[in-house]
């Protein structure tokens, strides 16, 4: 897939001065309508888009004037999630496939059950793997693992530079009781631990957070 960088073009059209006005906007709209459903199709941009023209928002390509301009305002938050699932999902160790299948998307708090294509813009996007060993995993703890430790830190510097309009972190979140079966795991020693994670507390699960950047 190749960067959402791409997303952002200027098409420039020398006006015929032969052709009506009409005919001379229904060009304009012609080519625009052109390039955004080429850039859909090969993957540079998303399915999901609002369209503005002439700076008014969902206004017909057709109804734009001759020295006017169509802009697309393309929602990449979907597919920036949609790229960190998988990813994560590549990089998850593969003896069972429980914890490659484990990966979850939330957002605003609550799993998103959804085509994750069709998260909208303007929303907090988490992904977390639930399982109780998702913590060692990812810090290394994990004895004899088939993959380096730091998935989600790993992950997150790819989508960043993948969607750099989308802010992307990594952090340490509270699963809560009921989001999502058998979490949150419930710590049972406190041997080598620090008093934040003593026996009896929940369990914080590494997560990757993907938020629009204004």
């Amino acid at each position: 897939m190749a960067s959402p960088r791409s997303v952002a073009r200027n098409i420039r059209l020398f006006r015929d001065q032969a052709l009506s006005p009409a005919a001379q906007s229904a060009r304009l709209a012609a080519v625009a309508i052109k390039a955004r459903d080429q850039a859909v199709r090969s993957g540079d941009a998303p399915p999901h888009w609002v369209t503005i023209v002439d700076g008014r928002q969902g206004a017909p390509e057709t109804s734009v004037q001759p020295d006017g301009f169509i802009l697309y305002k393309f929602n990449v938050m979907g597919l920036a999630a949609q790229a960190a699932l998988q990813l994560c999902k590549d990089r998850s160790p593969m003896r069972s496939g429980r914890y490659r299948d484990s990966w979850m998307v939330v957002v605003d708090g609550r799993p998103w059950t959804q085509d994750v294509a069709d998260i909208p813009e303007g929303v907090s996007v988490m992904i977390v793997n639930p399982q109780p060993y998702a913590r060692k995993i990812d810090t290394g703890a994990m004895k004899n693992m088939s993959v380096p430790p730091g998935i989600v830190d790993a992950v997150r510097k790819l989508v960043q530079r993948k969607f750099p309009t989308v802010n992307t972190a990594r952090a340490f979140v509270t699963i809560p009781s009921g989001l999502v079966k058998n979490a949150p795991y419930v710590l049972r020693r406190s041997k080598g631990r620090s008093k934040s994670r003593a026996a009896g507390t929940s369990m914080t699960y590494p997560a990757m957070i993907l938020t629009k950047r204004i």
